[in-house]
């Protein structure tokens, strides 16, 4: 099911989801699906506290590595972008341009992709229950619901990363004056300009990244449980990022020509390009196939190290805030 940033809105939604799932089985029953750091404790925290401990961690960890990370973002932009931004003198100026719509989009995109994907979870899941009770088609599902958090998130989300790639791209000097500036040009429908291109690009980008993430950390633990020959060793904190980061990365870089593109509809003069294909065809013409991988690296390395940061932080979060949960539900229990 999340992009990075890009995603980290997404990654803090479905970690908090997953952890809620997870305390739905028993402790046995969890151990065979999960690490032991998280059957350890779920026997003992309620549906809501696993929850709140996964949107705690995934915020926490979420802006650390947006913050830490926005130049590269920034720089990925400019060498995507058909802007004079690109040009080397240009390049590294006011990296940290446009990190408050970044900031801003994260909490309210979250919960419009955390709401819908939890809803459609359930219903859908519902539904196909009836023809599988098994739980075969649990997997769809997800699949299902991630999908209709992406459309919703990115609805949400569209107006921010379109100020954000705008004041990257040196088009304004504020935020105010790129939101007056769109609207001015092309009224309110000009603040989603590039919907269509973002969701293109997020739905991929997840079916990539978390069902990578989740192998490579099952496969990690087999292979260190066979090693130590112990059932209950866990992942360490570097492990876990490690997993996330090569998740990431790989995901980036399969992804990135849709990123071009969403870069271009959203930084492009009015009425250049006419829909996804048509700017996908336009670069392709004018500057060659290579310029659907403009920004390849910088957009590897920032989702990959994104993605150690982001994952590590939500374990390290995650396994301190455990321990207080369980203690102040235990003297509430006294």
């Amino acid at each position: 099911m999340i992009e990075h940033s890009i995603g980290n809105t997404k990654l803090i939604a479905i970690c908090a989801v997953n952890r809620e799932k997870r305390s739905r089985f028993s402790t046995s029953e969890i151990s065979k699906l999960a690490s032991a750091d998280v059957s350890s404790s779920s026997g003992v925290l309620s549906a809501s506290d696993t929850f709140k401990i996964g949107l705690i961690s995934g915020g926490a960890a979420g802006t650390v590595a947006d913050f830490v990370l926005f130049p590269l973002d920034t720089i990925k932009t400019r060498l995507q972008s058909s802007s004079a931004a690109r040009a080397a003198p240009e390049l590294f100026k006011g990296i940290y341009q446009g990190l408050l719509p970044a900031v801003l989009a994260s909490a309210p995109a979250g919960a419009a992709f955390f709401g819908t994907y939890d809803f459609l979870k359930r219903s859908v899941g519902e539904i196909l229950e009836k023809y599988r009770p098994d739980g075969s088609l649990a997997p769809l599902a997800h699949m299902v619901a991630a999908a209709g958090g992406d459309i919703a998130s990115s609805a949400v989300r569209v107006p921010f990363e379109l100020v954000k790639q705008k004041l990257q791209t040196g088009q304004y000097s504020s935020v105010l004056n790129a939101v007056r500036g769109i609207v001015a040009k092309d009224g309110i429908k000009g603040l989603y300009t590039g919907y269509f291109s973002l969701v293109l690009r997020e739905l991929p980008f997840d079916l990539i990244e978390f069902p990578l993430y989740e192998l490579m950390k099952k496969t990690a633990l087999n292979i260190k449980r066979s090693r130590t020959g112990s059932p209950q060793a866990r992942l360490e904190n570097w492990e876990s990022a490690a997993c996330g980061s090569f998740a990431g990365a790989i995901a980036a870089a399969v992804t990135t020509p849709l990123d071009v593109v969403k870069t271009r509809l959203m930084t492009a003069p009015p009425g250049k390009y006419n829909g996804v294909l048509h700017a996908m065809k336009l670069v392709i013409e004018e500057e060659g196939a290579n310029a659907l991988l403009s920004g390849f690296t910088a957009r590897v390395m920032w989702i990959g190290l994104g993605g150690a940061i982001f994952f590590g932080g939500y374990e390290s979060t995650k396994r301190a805030l455990e321990p207080k949960f369980i203690a102040n539900k235990t003297k509430s229990t006294q």
